[in-house]
């Protein structure tokens, strides 16, 4: 017999709501048996680590060996530096928008957030593709029965659980609310403000009871750092209160709390070896978005996306560009891959690392990174659509749509109908509106843009901002700042 012990899958199902920390956790789980054999042919783990507001030039590794300035200058990130030495980084990758809620909707449900119409905080009577027996880890139940699933952080997604999404722990429906308690909570542990010590040893915990009871399995990290409220450990503080800033980057408080979240990342890292697991799995790192920029709530200065433009809420590249590492199996270390890569294509990835040639759903919009993975990041990846769109409904400061198609990029401004085009292969930094030299290309990519949002019935933009006020009106403050 093989030493499968437990696992959980279609059938009766046990939920058990349990409290810890204050968040509530769900464990789902149903016996089965497995037959003779399988267990020597044991498929790989998969490990997503998930940054929260993590920009691109977050990392003490430059994530383009071309581009100085994409590494910070101050922050020190040792064990995403070892990631990138024992996997691939690549240097175009992306968010699927530059908002929380939709790129992780968006992982989930293997959609642009265009497509599913969660494109900033609306979830309502709108929504589109959003089947929880479509979503992730039940996607992953059906490729292979075998596996364990967990999501253990921010959810963040409004109208579904993570159980009902297929996953067999986890904290439940969190928010940013259970990463920002206030220093004085009693429930709040002051040498882990943003909770990465708390995660990390619930990740390892897991680790090594699927491992001992022989399961493969899918772990799923949301942390909550590196969002607002910038908040770090005191010992990590202490650190870079003493090290000299840097020009781009010189927040000691912000840098203590992206390596306290770097320190989460290494644990796990270790855990694997430890457990012997390692070599058997994949470890993806990435972020949800980019920078947090609002320098009036939270006092950081708009020049951090250096030497990208903006960041959080933009649809410029310093909203939507960031940290992309995957590392494991067949996986060349210290690899560089410069195919661009998308938030939605993790979906179809995992299913092709799991069980080797599953589809997804036919309605999904991503391809899987395999093949590059596997061929020294050299490739194409296989998509419906050969363009990125990152569309918003609710524009900030009037841009709401980007449309991204080889190297050229246009940015639709819909209230005055202006579009903005660049080349990112020579203007990373999105300088240079080329649109009165090319404006045959702008029109041709802008037409393109509109057919794509009409194909998929995507909300129309609404050229005003987010208030509080606004929010309330519709039924959504307490999902306000995502």
């Amino acid at each position: 017999m093989s030493s499968r012990k437990v696992i959980a899958t279609s059938g009766v199902r046990m939920d058990m709501n349990i409290r810890k920390n204050g968040i509530a956790m769900v464990a789902v789980a149903v016996f089965i048996t497995v037959p003779i054999g399988m267990a020597a042919q044991q498929p790989p783990n998969i490990v997503f680590l998930y940054a929260d507001d993590q920009g691109w030039n977050a990392l003490s590794s430059q994530m383009d060996p071309d581009i100085p300035g994409s590494k910070s200058d101050f922050f020190q990130t040792p064990n995403l530096d070892r990631l990138c030495k024992e996997g691939m980084r690549f240097t175009q990758g992306y968010a699927p928008a530059p908002l929380c809620t939709p790129s992780r909707n968006s992982v989930q449900f293997g959609v642009t957030p265009a497509k599913a119409r969660v494109t900033i905080i609306n979830f309502d009577e709108s929504r589109q593709f959003g089947n929880p027996e479509q979503a992730l880890g039940n996607l992953i139940k059906r490729a292979d029965s075998r596996y364990v699933t967990a999501h253990f952080g921010k959810w963040h997604i409004h109208d579904v659980s993570p159980a009902e999404c297929g996953y067999d722990f986890s904290d439940g429906e969190t928010t940013n609310v259970e990463g920002n308690r206030k220093p004085n909570d009693d429930l709040n542990d002051p040498t882990d403000p943003k909770r990465v010590k708390e995660l990390t040893a619930r990740a390892i915990d897991f680790i090594r009871t699927q491992n001992n009871a022989g399961n493969p399995f899918y772990l799923q990290v949301s942390h909550y750092a590196d969002h607002a409220v910038f908040r770090s450990s005191p010992e990590m503080r202490a650190k870079y209160d003493k090290l000299k800033p840097g020009k781009i980057h010189a927040d000691a408080n912000f840098a203590a709390m992206n390596e306290d979240l770097d320190l989460g990342v290494g644990a796990i890292l270790d855990e694997l070896v430890r457990q012997g697991i390692a070599d058997n799995t994949y470890v993806v790192y990435t972020s949800d978005n980019g920078w947090q920029l609002d320098k009036e709530r939270f006092a950081v200065p708009e020049n951090k996306s250096r030497p990208l433009r903006y960041g959080k809420n933009y649809v410029y590249e310093g909203g939507i560009r960031v940290p992309f590492i995957v590392s494991g199996p067949g996986i060349e270390p210290g690899s560089v891959s410069r195919v661009p890569v998308i938030g939605y294509d993790l979906m179809p990835t995992f299913l092709d690392m799991i069980a080797p040639g599953t589809k997804p759903p036919a309605y999904t919009e991503g391809g899987s990174m395999l093949p590059i993975l596997k061929n020294e990041g050299k490739g194409i990846i296989k998509r419906p659509d050969d363009f990125f769109v990152f569309h918003r409904s609710v524009a900030k400061r009037g841009d709401g749509t980007a449309f991204r198609e080889g190297s050229y990029k246009i940015i639709v401004y819909w209230e005055t109908q202006r579009i903005l085009l660049f080349d990112l292969s020579k203007d990373i930094g999105e300088q240079d509106d080329i649109s009165s030299q090319h404006p045959e290309l702008t029109q041709k990519m802008f037409k393109k843009a509109q057919k794509y949002l009409e194909r998929v019935n995507a909300e129309k933009v609404i050229a005003r901002k987010i208030t509080h006020k606004s929010a309330r009106h519709r039924k959504r403050k307490r999902f306000f700042d995502c």
